[in-house]
């Protein structure tokens, strides 16, 4: 199959923006472009008669975005699909037919905790590939690529992404660590675990560090280790860098379709490009688009 990139457009400008980096990447990788537009008819109530009068002004937007998409690099192939149905759900199925999935989002504030109708979120929860969220004026200089680096199969998922997409943008890899002291014992145990916890940052950084020479060759890797919340720390680090990576693991049951606290408060203060996969695709079709980058 053809390396693929989807975009999901709606005629906005952030989808604008989504739109200029996939082209941008697309013709880096001799990628494909398929723009995506889907339908809104998350309660079903769209009848068939409303559903053939809806399809020409979607028809249009995708041609005004497609006539865009090839103004930007006319050598990239670009398709479009039209899909009826809720837009994050359609587009988390579409992701199990492509490398990746790339939407805009007008998100550029500071917002905390929970956050109902984030439907990007949902989107990069559910995703079957990794899901790029490209904020709306973000194209200002970057540059470096960043990860959050963390001891499960997710943040390993992320530092091997970041490593060959470092490789291959011929960039800097920050590899970021972030932690906060929990403990309220006496200050002797207050000390011991202090110490433990340093030890075992120390541990995370060399592997994560091995890990990343592995998958990218001679990419020039750096450590950070910060003493405040990670979600903080990686934003913070985002505004910068031209790819924030970061790994978020599965949930399952209820949970399935939320993002773990630290991606969730990245996305909801995303402060430049952010790319999120999935520890647990590791090995899947789906989830070596990072390995055909070189």
């Amino acid at each position: 199959m053809d390396r693929m990139i989807l975009v999901g457009v709606d005629g906005t400008s952030a989808c604008h923006a989504a739109i200029r980096w996939a082209i941008l990447r697309a013709a880096t990788l001799g990628s494909c472009v398929v723009l995506v537009h889907v339908v809104d008819d998350e309660w079903g109530m769209i009848g068939e008669q409303s559903i053939s009068e809806l399809h020409p002004s979607a028809y249009a937007l995708v041609e005004k975005e497609t006539v865009y998409a090839r103004s930007i690099d006319s050598a990239v192939t670009v398709s479009t699909r039209i899909l009826l149905g809720d837009p994050m759900v359609e587009l988390g199925v579409a992701s199990r037919e492509v490398d990746l999935v790339v939407i805009g989002t007008h998100k550029t504030g500071f917002l905390h905790g929970r956050a109902f109708g984030s439907r990007s979120l949902q989107l990069a929860a559910t995703a079957w590939c990794p899901v790029a969220v490209i904020p709306e004026g973000s194209t200002t200089e970057r540059h470096g690529i960043v990860a959050g680096i963390d001891d499960s199969a997710a943040g390993r998922a992320a530092v091997r992404f970041a490593a060959t997409e470092a490789h291959r943008v011929h960039e800097e890899l920050v590899l970021l660590r972030a932690w906060t002291s929990s403990v309220h014992g006496s200050e002797a145990e207050d000390g011991a675990a202090e110490q433990r916890a340093r030890d075992a940052l120390e541990t995370l950084g060399s592997e994560s560090v091995a890990l990343a020479h592995s998958a990218g060759g001679g990419v020039l890797v750096r450590t950070r280790t910060l003493r405040r919340p990670a979600a903080e720390a990686l934003v913070d680090a985002g505004m910068s860098a031209e790819l924030l990576v970061i790994g978020s693991s599965r949930r399952h049951g209820a949970q399935m379709a939320a993002l773990g606290p630290v991606s969730h408060d990245v996305l909801l203060n995303i402060a430049g490009p952010t790319l999120v996969v999935h520890g647990d695709t590791e090995g899947h079709p789906e989830a070596e688009l990072a390995g055909r980058t070189k």
